[in-house]
């Protein structure tokens, strides 16, 4: 399996994993979520890099409320918008006959958009909503596809990998695990290629000026400890988890405080509301913030002294946030799902725990609040970390080179069948 380069470097035109691709390749990008998350995040940090080797980007998402579409906007992204359903994590069979009964014109929508724009290239985000590999595949256009996370139950993917099987020519994900987790994915060989997102490692810095606004703005102590966690208020992230961990730690550790960063879905209103009423209910009013940072995430993470990662089982390939954290030099307690233990050094840059074990996050926690030392001491080996493994162009030749295969194989593909057709 191919992995992605690290450290310094341009992506230009002179460099070796480039000159295979034609001079000028517009691509596809698909996103079926319409709040603005990681996949966003990271097409937003690519496309810049990709368009100076004369990679030409345009993003789909979902017409439905969200701030991804302004967001991406506010970023110079190329965007267009679409009525785009998604499999939805239910036992309710009308909400998946919805789906079924709608991909048909989907799909005949996104071969439209592919034709228009004269898209040489789809790029899948995730595994589980597949109307743009079908309407890839039935243009004639390659496809690579992108498994960002474990999300999908095991049944889920045996089901849907073989169809990944059948229309990606080449494969990115979130981290070896990832590519383990998903049946079939370690078959592509060389078409499989592993990537982690980019930080802004600028952008996420240490900044005492800044530490000091953001608790100002949050509300916090500033001679206080303070844990955060960013991440949209949606199941998997393991919120419930973050909240009674903080009880526990509350217990032996009263001055602590807490705050979590992120954006609500209108669907997962009962969940905030759930973790709102479990915090209530430990009584951790007043100890617990929750605030939608908006555009603000750097700044306002700066007022952590430590991350908490708490995913559910289910739930990350490499996280993003994990790296911004780390960027930010704090020391991470992260649950260990998915990639992230790819990136967490276990003792070096943070401590890796159970998922779903809020007593194992809080004792990780216990030397990180006492001693400030090794708070310093694992926040700048995590600083040196994300600067590497989180690296922008990187990923970008990760791209890149996922783009390469593609072509390459459907080429080849091409080829195959041609020949067929003259004998």
């Amino acid at each position: 399996m191919l992995t992605p380069k690290r450290g310094p470097g341009h992506l230009n035109a002179s460099d070796p994993l480039t000159d295979a691709l034609p001079r000028k390749l517009h691509i596809l990008s698909v996103i079926h979520y319409p709040v603005f998350g990681g996949p966003h995040n990271r097409n937003a940090s690519v496309i810049p890099l990709l368009a100076d080797r004369g990679v030409e980007t345009t993003v789909l998402l979902p017409d439905e409320p969200g701030d991804a579409a302004d967001r991406l906007r506010a970023r110079g992204v190329d965007l267009i918008t679409l009525p785009l359903g998604r499999i939805r994590a239910t036992s309710d069979p009308r909400v998946h006959l919805r789906f079924a009964a709608n991909l048909p014109t989907e799909v005949t929508q996104i071969r439209e958009v592919i034709r228009c724009r004269g898209i040489d290239l789809v790029l899948v985000n995730g595994l589980i909503n597949p109307q743009a590999g079908l309407a890839a595949r039935l243009e004639g256009v390659p496809v690579t596809w992108q498994l960002l996370d474990t999300f999908p139950p095991w049944a889920m993917r045996l089901v849907l990998m073989p169809l990944v099987r059948v229309l990606a020519d080449s494969l990115m994900t979130s981290g070896n695990a990832v590519a383990t987790a998903h049946p079939g994915a370690k078959g592509f060989g060389e078409r499989l290629i592993s990537f982690f997102p980019i930080v802004d490692a600028d952008r996420f810095r240490p900044d005492s000026e800044r530490a000091s606004w953001a608790r100002r703005e949050l509300g916090v102590p500033s001679e206080a400890v303070v844990v955060g966690n960013v991440s949209n208020f949606n199941p998997m992230k393991g919120h419930l988890t973050f909240v009674r961990a903080a009880a526990r730690l509350h217990a032996t550790h009263p001055d602590v405080y807490y705050v979590m960063l992120g954006g609500s879905y209108a669907h997962h209103a009962g969940y905030l509301h759930r973790i709102r009423r479990e915090i209530r209910e430990l009584r951790l009013d007043g100890r617990i913030a929750i605030r939608d940072p908006g555009k603000q995430v750097a700044e306002l993470a700066s007022a952590f002294d430590l991350f908490w990662l708490t995913s559910e089982p289910r739930s990350e390939g490499v996280s993003t946030v994990v790296g911004e954290a780390m960027a930010l030099g704090l020391p991470v307690v992260a649950t260990d799902v998915g990639s992230v233990a790819e990136a967490v050094e276990h003792t070096v840059t943070g401590f890796m725990v159970p998922p779903r074990d809020p007593q194992a996050i809080a004792a990780a926690s216990v030397s990180l609040v006492e001693n400030p030392q090794l708070r310093c001491q694992l926040g700048l080996a995590g600083r040196r970390r994300a600067e590497s493994l989180y690296d922008a162009t990187a990923c970008a030749r990760s791209h890149v080179q996922a783009f390469d295969a593609a072509l390459r194989n459907h080429d080849r593909g091409a080829t195959r069948i041609a020949q067929a057709n003259t004998r």
